[in-house]
């Protein structure tokens, strides 16, 4: 037996399943900029940076200084009752980031849950009304409250009657259905302003590019024209930023690829380059809804802060922005030759380095999750590392580290037309189909 497959056994014996969602067997030994090595010593070339976490690759180098200084200085605080000089600094730079033309506060977490948690208490609470408005595909967390204002069918069963969840509008089966984006974009906004004028609703709750409903870019004026219906009838407008954000799709926010102006503004993943640490950003009357009244003991500890601060530094003196931007057009040609050779690539969608590949049947444009799970299995065994999204589960999400060489962007790419082809014409084990079946 191999030590991959002595701990993959382990694995299965001890941690929970609830916590888990396997798409090929690996076990991970080290990573490195771009890259995952495994327990065999074989390597995988990273299109997932671990669900669009790493931003600045695996590693960097300014990140692990900074964590080092940062041992040496204090490793464990409460921010709920000691004040840290850093996080201070840290709220300060996003607020500047943000720069809104509104008083701007933050509220610090660690993850993407309990950031959307958050805005599932405090609009209801600091609105005018006691409802929120949120779209089909949309994941805003898994705890409680941010599952109920999410869509994503991964998280069906937590329906509430003060949350509304309306259709995203998806350019690409409106294509096939002969709907162009301005009739899309008029639809999708009815349906908003329709919720709007029959609900008391508090705020709408939107990703500015839907990632795990299956990397869905909302079509022209789309967000611009939901948050004049938010003016016009006075509800907070929230960006979910956690796995767009910070860079990733060419701007420093996704938002900022439309001409708005959010209330508030979800962080998460990638801000700390893999340490827990969430933030939202916003309008003071909506994080300081109540006092006391969402806080988490070890959020905003010394750490995750450093980690913060070296993130935004490298985002900054790196230019990863612009670099996501270079790359992702580069990303997005190679994905238009796989679309042209292969009848199964039925949409490639994204912005920057979030860009997705809609898996199909042959004849028509039926989702193919089958072949989306055969898909990140071949790409393993070929030395990619990929995941799938989407509410029908057949959605490639290709999310590398910003930090992705040319060399390592283009071989994955290779890479991922190969496995598509293999999934296509060759068998895999149904057990292992059966246990990495993903989501």
């Amino acid at each position: 037996m191999t030590r991959e497959r002595d701990l993959l056994e382990r694995d299965a014996a001890v941690l929970s399943d609830a916590m888990k969602i396997r798409f090929f067997p690996f076990v991970m030994e080290t990573q490195e900029g771009a890259t995952l090595t495994g327990g065999e010593g074989d390597t995988l070339i990273d299109f997932t940076a671990s669900w669009a976490v790493a931003n600045t690759g695996y590693r960097h180098p300014l990140v692990r200084e900074r964590l080092a200084a940062q041992l040496d200085r204090a490793t464990a605080n409460s921010v709920l009752s000691v004040p840290h000089e850093p996080v201070i600094t840290l709220a300060e730079r996003l607020c500047d980031l943000l720069d809104a033309e509104f008083e701007t506060k933050v509220w610090f977490g660690h993850s993407g849950s309990e950031a959307g948690e958050l805005i599932s208490k405090a609009l209801p609470a600091a609105g005018n009304g006691d409802t929120v408005v949120t779209f089909e595909g949309s994941y805003h967390g898994i705890t409680a409250g941010a599952a109920t204002i999410s869509g994503h069918s991964a998280l069906a069963g937590f329906d509430a009657d003060t949350v509304v969840t309306l259709p995203f509008p998806n350019r690409y089966r409106a294509r096939l259905d002969g709907i162009d984006e301005a009739e899309l974009t008029r639809r999708a906004l009815a349906s908003v302003e329709s919720a709007l004028r029959d609900h008391d609703v508090a705020g709408v709750v939107t990703e500015p590019l839907q990632s795990d409903g299956g990397i869905l870019v909302p079509p022209d004026r789309f967000l611009e024209g939901l948050s004049k219906l938010c003016t016009e009838y006075g509800a907070y407008l929230v960006v979910d930023e956690v796995k767009a954000g910070l860079g990733r799709t060419g701007e420093l926010f996704a938002h900022q690829h439309a001409d708005v102006e959010p209330d508030a503004v979800v962080i998460g993943k990638p801000l700390g380059s893999g340490l827990p640490i969430s933030a939202v950003v916003g309008r003071a009357d909506i994080v300081d809804f109540e006092p006391a009244g969402h806080m988490m003991t070890t959020a905003a500890a010394p750490l995750p802060v450093a980690a913060a601060h070296a993130t935004l530094d490298v985002i900054e003196d790196e230019g990863l922005t612009e670099r996501a931007r270079r790359l992702g057009a580069r990303l997005r040609a190679s994905l238009a030759d796989l679309a042209e050779e292969s009848p199964v690539v039925g949409d490639v969608r994204g912005r920057g380095l979030m860009q997705g590949v809609e898996l199909v049947s042959a004849e028509g444009h039926a989702p193919d999750s089958e072949l989306a799970a055969k898909t990140c299995l071949w790409a393993r065994k070929h030395g990619l590392a990929v995941f799938y999204v989407g509410m029908d589960s057949n959605v490639l999400e290709l999310t590398p580290p910003l930090t992705i060489s040319e060399t390592e962007l283009d071989r994955g790419c290779e890479l991922l037309a190969a496995a598509i082809a293999d999934a296509r014409t060759k068998t895999l084990d149904p057990e292992l189909l059966e246990r990495y079946a993903g989501w």
